[in-house]
């Protein structure tokens, strides 16, 4: 069951898909990503990368897959705690997933973040960013997608993508299946079907590796995957 990763499709993948099932599908991805140490990772990375990053100059993230948008708005108080300015630009295609971030945002009256609804390996926009981030969102495309988007991204994408997905091993299976248990039948076959189409450390590697020689992929927390492509190769402007 965990050799390769799985090819079926979410029953959130659907662009019809109900919008209540849409809404606790989202609840519990930001539950996951709260003890699952999503959250924890955008801010390990940022952190790495932010140290020599000028205090005056804003930090032009793209958030590619926003989902409920529990990360920006976590990482923007997160950021202005430290005192950096930091601009999200969240891209999405599910207008379901970009009203439940509209409404986060107004409840936190959080400023700095952008909604755009739009096909990822579509989207074209006006200025560069500084980073790109994907989290639980890069276990929906095929090998073949992730090359077409990462080689889409160094485009407009001036120094590193982090992409931050699942951990695909029998634990995070049997944990997601037990957290899953008071959910609907649709999320319970999502979550589970999400683990399964997660990565391996040295799968994910071999992968950016074709874009990035120096692509480092790491196990981070215990459920996740955590790789970084350059585009800088410096890391510097």
């Amino acid at each position: 069951m965990f050799e390769e990763r799985a090819r079926g499709l979410e029953f959130l993948d659907a662009p019809d898909s109900d919008p209540h099932l849409t809404e606790e599908g989202y609840r519990f991805m930001k539950l996951v990503n709260r003890i699952g140490g999503g959250t924890p990772a955008v801010r390990e990375f940022l952190t790495a990368e932010l140290g020599d990053h000028p205090r005056d100059r804003p930090v032009r993230i793209l958030d590619i897959g926003v989902g409920g948008g529990d990360i920006p708005l976590s990482i923007m108080r997160w950021a202005r705690r430290r005192g950096y300015r930091v601009e999200f630009t969240c891209v999405d295609f599910n207008d379901k997933a970009l009203e439940m971030t509209q409404s986060a945002i107004d409840r936190s009256g959080g400023e700095g973040i952008k909604l755009v609804q739009a096909d990822i390996f579509q989207y074209q926009p006006v200025g560069d960013f500084d980073y790109a981030i994907g989290s639980m969102v890069f276990h929906h495309f095929t090998n073949d997608e992730i090359h077409r988007l990462v080689a889409h991204l160094c485009g407009f994408v001036r120094r590193a993508l982090l992409i931050n997905d699942l951990h695909r091993n029998l634990l995070n299976y049997l944990i997601c299946s037990i957290l899953v248990i008071p959910l609907d039948r649709e999320i319970r076959h999502d979550a589970r079907l999400s683990i399964r189409r997660g990565f391996k450390p040295t799968e994910l590697r071999t992968i950016l590796q074709e874009h990035d020689p120096a692509a480092v992929v790491t196990r981070s927390w215990f459920s996740r995957v955590a790789g970084v492509v350059r585009f800088d190769r410096k890391g510097g402007e």
